[in-house]
């Protein structure tokens, strides 16, 4: 990491906890802080509390790598850092299977709303990390809902957030979000609860403001503004004009515009729905233009233009709705309750539509209801208000501190010191203010001032604010936090204030002046039937499912439906019973300056936040008390796994006092731990830290241990698998090896009374695996037919066929032999016979004479040939091959031998033309070759070729080469041999030009 990242805090970045501080005064914490600011160290702990400064400037320490180094860690093994404070809250989660929630809270004493502390900001950095940080198994599934999630702040921010004077992204809502994880702590989905809407801002912004996003989004963003009646003017529309700011050059509306139609679609939504939200959207900016005009003094009428730019016809058409019902709703009530009730229902739809498809996607993730499923709960919700005229409002949302700052005390301060009393523990009381009694002031059935205003809106007759006014100041006249113009005129907060419709509340915060003008209209928060009827008859089923109650006839009766007040108050009391049941950790928001600076750190009014945060009594409490606690059973059995105890302990010590006391005197921390009833009590982080590295250590060991009895688990798991497999296999083999054997006969059942024997029998597909043996099986039968076929040759020719097989071994190259030779009669000596030799009886001597002479048995060819002779001339020669030699005789010459005969195996080969001459090339190992011719009627080639061939049919260099032209070693000279058909009576040799040696053919040849 770089050197300035937080990675390096030396002494002169600050204390990375106030507990730690030398002393605890507010100089001290404000000097503390402000060092930490200025050196890019926003974060600081109070324990398990996250303090927040808004560096208002981005920082390089959100990457993926920061995400690394807090993955995994305790909160204080590392700096003081947002992610540390998710990573507990995850771990929480995933190691004691306990839901927790994060409450984000900031407040700032002053004439505006808080804003700006970070809250929002802080709550998406939350939200990223838990989904980069949970598992990997499944991550494009996780990284989807993660997305989904990170999408819905999208929509909200855009729906629910507007530029204010000190803040150009201000939520103008309290949220509160629930992430949903499954058993395997992967997010699944989630849910969100949305708090007190500020509606108001819909049709009044104070200068300087802006309206909701999402109109200037449209505006700015929408290409097609035709579609919905609009120009590009914002200044144009009465609704977003007001604060003379619809322009901020930090704000690019068009590229927000994009980024949500971009979340819209990865939540889910459809294009038409997308359509209708733009149309009321669209809606609301028309109804801020429109023009009234007085009738009687008692009624109105809308101004219309004759124009395409009327806007009740463009109300008309994007909400669906006739225009005389329209005209109708809109002159006989208050027109601008009718805009925000109309907004409100349009984000509350969002909502509704968003935590559907949440708790789908956990559904269809989990397959389980998202009822079952974990939880990690993100409060972010707005800060203290104090205006200069407050009203009903101001009042909700600081009735909303109030209670969460009762929980805050209830859940860190008053919860910590009451355990210590209760396990006896020494320690130092800490005085803080508890605040219940603010609450109960504010929220108390029958006695609370909620409760008088809903008694003043339900009482019949006319009743005014003032009457509510005097009702409160008769009850409350004795609450110490409670005062009015009417009951101490001389008190001096009201020096120069002459209204009797003011009132005080003293907050934990600070003292807060009340207008009760209005409190009764806002309490009730009418919105008469009639307008709800006319939107649940739009003819857009999308807006008519936003208002159900309009489905109610106008003579049916209704319940008298809540007042604002009880129904805020009523969420505010489940909020808190919600977070009181989950394991809390805090995230405190300071604001630093109000010029949005990086370099300005206005001390007074960090000081204010400070005090009315509470801070200092937090850091009291942490340090009169113990940063760690844990019952004995469970101390003992976390860290029993140490090496120094482990031979004492592990695995079945017993999970008691004296074992955690043990566990403590051999690793020297008794000078740091308490010992209370139930619990043990650790005071300084750094002996925590060392019983989790001695923790670690020790998992070394038994984590081999675990491995080795796995491991061997898990082979011999493998080896039952594979021998299982192996004996299935084998069986499957067998089977299908059978099968198919077993279709094989079938199929060559009687092939063998068959004429082709079964020739033409298709032989069905192997498997893959079966292939060899399917090969060898073809081969078998091969055999046997061809075994089949010889057994039906009668026994005198088998020899022959065997004959002219082995020469159609060598012969496939030259057709005749295919085409005629093979179906000759073939009659060996051919000279023997007096048909084909006039001198027989001659040859027949000759043949005896060598017979005794050489010693061969059988005489197993011969005929009349043309030999070429090493002179390149012709001699005519009877050409014999028996068992031995193979002889050139004269015929002439009573078939004298003229030279001694040729040895077999000094025969290497065989060259044959392949075209129908029976012109032969014997290959001699002295490379002087036998040509000669056989100028005979019928094709002998072949015949000769198997006499010879079945002589050297062991010979493993024998070859016979047919070529379109052959060539032979004469006279130790190689000469090419061309075929001449034509242009001569008789056969001839003739000698060529670059040893060439032409064979010459009649044409009858």
């Amino acid at each position: 990491m770089a050197a300035g990242s937080i990675e390096n805090e030396g002494p002169d970045m600050g204390v990375g906890d106030f507990v730690l501080l030398s002393e605890i005064t507010m100089d001290a914490f404000i000097r503390n802080l402000k060092i930490r600011f200025e050196k890019g160290r926003i974060y600081t702990y109070i324990g398990e509390v996250l303090v927040s400064v808004n560096p208002y400037r981005d920082l390089p320490i959100y990457g993926p790598e920061y995400i690394k180094s807090y993955k995994g860690r305790e909160m204080f093994e590392r700096p003081a850092h947002i992610f540390a404070l998710a990573e507990a809250a995850y771990r929480t989660l995933k190691q004691r299977s306990l839901n927790s929630c994060i409450v984000i809270s900031g407040w700032l004493l002053t004439e505006y709303r808080e804003s700006g502390s970070g809250k929002t900001e802080a709550s998406k950095i939350i939200l990223r990390y838990i989904a980069a940080v949970t598992n990997v198994s499944n991550q494009t599934e996780i990284q989807r809902i993660s997305n989904i999630l990170i999408q819905t702040n999208v929509i909200l921010e855009a729906f629910g957030n507007s530029r204010t004077n000190r803040n150009d992204n201000s939520s103008r809502f309290g949220k509160y979000m629930d992430l949903h994880f499954d058993y395997k702590f992967d997010p699944i989905g989630g849910k969100i609860q949305h708090y007190l809407l500020e509606k108001s801002r819909v049709v009044k912004q104070q200068l300087g403001e802006r309206n909701f996003h999402s109109f200037y989004h449209l505006l700015f963003g929408e290409s097609n503004l035709q579609e919905y009646g609009l120009n590009i003017r914002a200044e144009d529309y009465h609704y977003i004009n007001q604060g003379n700011c619809c322009r901020v050059a930090k704000i690019d509306d068009k590229r927000d515009y994009q980024q949500l139609k971009q979340a819209f679609k990865v939540v889910g939504f459809t294009p038409d729905e997308i359509s209708t939200v733009w149309k009321i959207v669209a809606a609301i900016l028309h109804l801020g233009n429109l023009k009234f005009t007085d009738v009687d003094g008692e009624h109105c009428s809308i101004t219309r233009s004759n124009d395409n730019n009327d806007q009740l016809t463009w109300i008309s058409k994007l909400l669906s709705c006739e225009e005389e019902k329209i005209s109708s709703a809109l002159t006989s009530r208050v027109v601008a309750a009718r805009n925000e009730a109309l907004y409100e229902r349009l984000f509350e739809w969002l909502i509704k539509y968003i935590n559907k498809t949440l708790s789908k996607e956990a559904n269809d993730s989990a397959h389980h209801t998202i009822q079952s499923s974990l939880v990690i709960g993100v409060l972010d919700i707005y800060g203290f208000e104090i205006f200069e005229n407050n009203s009903f409002e101001q009042m909700c949302i600081n009735y909303c501190n109030e209670k969460l700052q009762q929980l805050f005390i209830e859940l860190v301060l008053k919860q910590e010191q009451e355990e210590y009393e209760r396990e006896n523990i020494t320690w130092q009381h800490v005085d803080y203010f508890n605040n219940k009694i603010i609450c109960d002031l504010i929220e108390q059935s029958r006695t609370g001032i909620l409760a008088h205003l809903d008694e003043a809106c339900q009482t019949v007759g006319t009743i005014t604010d003032e009457m509510f006014l005097d009702s409160i100041n008769k009850a409350l006249k004795n609450h110490k936090h409670y005062s009015s113009w009417a009951l101490a005129p001389g008190d001096k907060t009201w020096k120069n204030i002459n209204n009797n419709k003011l009132f005080l509340i003293r907050h934990y915060a600070g003292d807060v002046i009340y207008s009760v003008d209005g409190f009764l209209d806002k309490n009730r928060d009418t919105l008469f039937d009639d307008f709800k009827r006319l939107l649940y008859h739009s003819h857009n089923s999308i807006i008519s499912s936003m208002w159900p109650e309009g489905e109610k006839s106008i003579t049916s009766v209704t319940r008298r439906p809540l007042t604002a007040g009880t129904i805020f108050r009523n969420s505010m009391i489940s909020l808190s019973t919600l977070l009181s049941s989950k394991q809390p950790f805090y995230v405190r928001c300071i604001k630093p300056n109000d010029e949005k600076s990086a370099n300005l750190f206005d001390q007074r009014r960090v000081e204010h936040q400070i005090a009315y945060l509470g801070l200092l009594e937090n850091v009291r409490v942490r340090r009169a008390g113990f940063c760690h606690r844990a019952p004995y059973d469970r101390f003992v059995q976390r860290y029993k796994i140490i090496d120094a105890v482990r031979s004492r302990l592990y695995p079945r010590g017993a999970p008691t006092k004296e074992n955690a006391a043990y566990i403590c005197q051999e690793l020297n921390l008794n000078n740091d731990v308490a010992y209370g009833t139930t619990k043990l009590f650790i005071k300084q982080p750094i002996s925590l830290f060392q019983l989790e590295k001695k923790r670690t250590e020790g998992l070394q060991f038994i984590v081999t241990i675990l491995q080795k009895y796995t491991r061997s688990w898990h082979q011999c798991r493998l080896f039952r698998r594979e021998i299982s497999a192996i004996k299935i296999q084998n069986a499957y083999r067998k089977y299908r090896a059978r099968s198919y054997i077993t279709k094989l006969n079938e199929l060559f059942q009687n092939v063998a009374n068959t004429h082709d024997l079964g020739k033409n029998i298709r032989w069905p597909a192997p498997k893959p695996g079966f292939i060899p043996m399917n090969n060898l099986l073809k081969q078998m039968y091969q055999r046997w037919r061809a075994y089949k076929i010889i057994q039906r040759i009668p026994a005198d020719q088998r020899a022959i066929f065997e004959l002219k097989l082995l020469a159609g071994d060598y012969l496939q190259q030259r057709p005749s032999f295919l085409e005629s030779s093979i179906r000759q009669e073939w009659k060996g000596d051919y000279l023997h016979l007096p048909e084909e030799n006039a001198h027989s009886l001659e040859y027949r001597k000759s043949i005896s004479e060598l017979r005794g002479k050489d010693a061969f048995n059988h005489v197993l060819f011969s005929t009349l040939a043309i030999k070429l002779n090493s002179h390149i001339k012709m001699d005519e020669r009877a050409i014999v091959l028996t068992d031995k030699y193979l002889y050139k005789l004269d015929p002439k010459k009573s078939f004298h031998i003229k030279k001694t005969g040729i040895s077999v195996n000094d025969i290497v080969g065989l060259s044959i033309t392949s075209g129908k001459e029976q012109l032969i090339v014997v290959h001699l190992i002295s490379n002087n070759d036998l040509v000669f011719y056989m100028h005979t009627k019928t094709d002998r080639v072949g015949e000769f070729v198997g006499h010879l061939a079945k002589i050297k049919r062991k010979s493993a260099n024998f070859t016979v080469d047919v070529q379109r032209y052959v060539s032979a070693q004469i006279d130790k000279h190689k000469h090419v041999i061309n075929i001449i058909l034509g242009g001569v009576d008789k056969v001839e040799f003739r000698k060529g030009s670059n040893k060439n040696v032409s064979l010459l053919l009649p044409n009858n040849e």
